[in-house]
């Protein structure tokens, strides 16, 4: 009874160790589709990007410089204004009074101090004359002392009446973009009262904070590309500046970047900001084609319709290219679509290239 227990355990045995080696040769067998690519040169860039807003230096907001009501607006949200446009008129009434009344106040010191310039004249005649004694033109000398100053204070209430009379017309300080209207027709508006926002992009700047660890690679002066999701072109610009401190929450450098007369660009927007330290060419190919196996990253050469397996060492990886700083020649053909189902010595199908 043991001896057919032991036969028939022995044959169990020899029928595994054939169906184990009739599917080795089927593996063996087995033809894998592949895409190839031959190992190339490529520029790669050493560079960073991140993501920040844009900020305008020039937006003011135009406030009354007097205390007065709305009279009419000749702008909304959206108009575009040229330096010296007409924003808006202020109820002028009081101001034309207090100027009327400044001007007939000079207007009668003057006749005053006329006729004590006359009586004066006179006065000097008779003293010549001995008709009068000296003594009697000191009161007239200091009338009129006296007068010329009340028209030094008359001629700069005047100025300042006239000042305030011209603030009832509001006008543009800068050419730009109405961002918002503030107040509206008959609302009454004290000194400092916002009236309209102005957008105006001749100047923007632009903060993007980049990580920590590139605090000893960043400078003033390094060339930064900069991206705006509303307008297509990208333009390249310096470095003006960093923040000497970290961004508290984020733990980031703020890098900014002046933008000049670039009119499509929008303050408060989003922009990437692309800092290239420095360029590199070596052999690249393509990302796919990098197989993580437990030995490492690996690649597979294609020599006579046969996949070999050749560890390699990898640096950046760049518009779907990768950098491969050890393991390869230039011109070799490896494997792209389908790597990932190799094995060392598999044989292989290449159905494009």
């Amino acid at each position: 009874m043991f001896k057919k227990v032991f036969i028939l355990f022995f044959l169990s045995l020899i029928l595994f160790g054939c169906g184990q080696k009739e599917e080795t040769e089927k593996k063996k067998q087995r033809i894998i589709n592949i895409s190839t690519s031959p190992v190339k040169i490529y520029n790669f860039k050493d560079q960073e990007s991140a993501i920040g807003n844009i900020e305008g230096l020039m937006d003011p907001t135009i406030r009354s410089e007097i205390a007065s009501s709305v009279k009419k607006i000749y702008t909304k949200t959206g108009t575009i204004l040229k330096k010296g446009d007409l924003i808006a008129q202020l109820d002028d009434q009081d101001y034309r009074y207090q100027l009327e009344l400044a001007e007939a106040e000079l207007s009668q010191l003057k006749i005053r101090l006329n006729g004590q310039n006359k009586t004066y004249q006179r006065n000097s005649e008779l003293v010549d004359e001995n008709f009068i004694s000296p003594n009697a033109l000191d009161e007239i000398v200091n009338q009129k002392n006296e007068t010329e100053e009340l028209i030094k204070i008359s001629e700069a209430r005047a100025k300042i009446a006239k000042y305030r009379l011209s603030k009832t017309k509001i006008y543009s300080p800068i050419s730009g973009k109405v961002e918002r209207q503030i107040a509206s027709i008959g609302d009454f508006l004290k000194i400092g009262d916002p009236i309209i926002q102005i957008m105006n992009n001749d100047r923007l700047r632009a903060h993007v904070p980049f990580p920590e660890r590139l605090a000893t690679k960043l400078q003033p002066g390094l060339p930064i590309e900069l991206k705006s999701p509303i307008v297509e072109e990208k333009i390249i610009v310096k470095i003006a500046e960093l923040k000497p401190q970290l961004i508290s929450d984020s733990l980031s450098i703020d890098v900014i970047a002046d933008i000049v007369n670039q009119p499509n660009w929008q303050a408060g927007g989003s922009v990437r900001g692309t800092v290239v330290f420095k360029e590199i060419s070596n052999l690249s190919v393509p990302e796919q084609s990098i197989i993580l196996r437990p030995a490492g990253q690996v690649v597979y050469v294609i020599r006579n319709d046969v996949a070999y397996e050749k560890s390699v060492q990898t640096g950046i990886t760049q518009n779907g290219n990768t950098e491969i700083t050890s393991g390869l020649k230039l011109g070799e053909i490896i494997a792209v679509e389908g790597a990932a189902y190799l094995t060392d010595e598999a044989k292989i199908n290449i159905t494009q290239n």
